[in-house]
């Protein structure tokens, strides 16, 4: 006695393309749903630079109540804070933010590619409106 019994035709098997379709469509939804997109607007969430190595870094920024951050990017653009501002409103910037906390810190990150004209410029905008404590970001030497 045979189990199975030989058909005239043998079953050939197939793909079904519909249901490959279904999950691809599922993975492209996942995919888009759970993607972040970037806002491409004038101001960057993040400054990339490469600060320049010194054997007395610190670390630095665990208290935030009293810190300005300034930022300049490789191309010389100068940040206060998130919002890029040119170089000759950032005197005035600088003493709105002391005149509200006379006990403001600046902090001074710039790229190492930066000129030293631009860095002296910022500085020096610092000190006329009246901020003397300047703290300036390095990165700590191998050595």
């Amino acid at each position: 006695m045979r189990i199975f019994e030989p058909t005239k035709s043998p079953f050939v098997p197939r793909i079904r393309i519909i249901n490959l379709v279904d999950v691809l469509f599922i993975l492209l939804i996942f995919f888009i749903a759970t993607t972040t997109f970037r806002v491409t607007s004038q101001q960057p969430s993040a400054v990339k630079l490469a600060l320049p190595e010194a054997k007395s870094a610190e670390e630095v920024g665990k208290q935030k109540s009293n810190q300005l951050r300034i930022t300049v990017a490789t191309d010389g653009t100068v940040y206060l804070g998130q919002d890029k501002i040119s170089t000759g409103k950032l005197e005035q910037a600088l003493k709105d933010a002391k005149a509200k906390n006379p006990e403001i810190i600046l902090e001074l990150s710039a790229d190492k590619s930066v000129g030293y004209g631009i860095i002296v410029g910022v500085v020096d905008a610092a000190r006329v409106a009246g901020i003397q404590n300047i703290t300036a970001f390095t990165k700590k030497s191998a050595q």
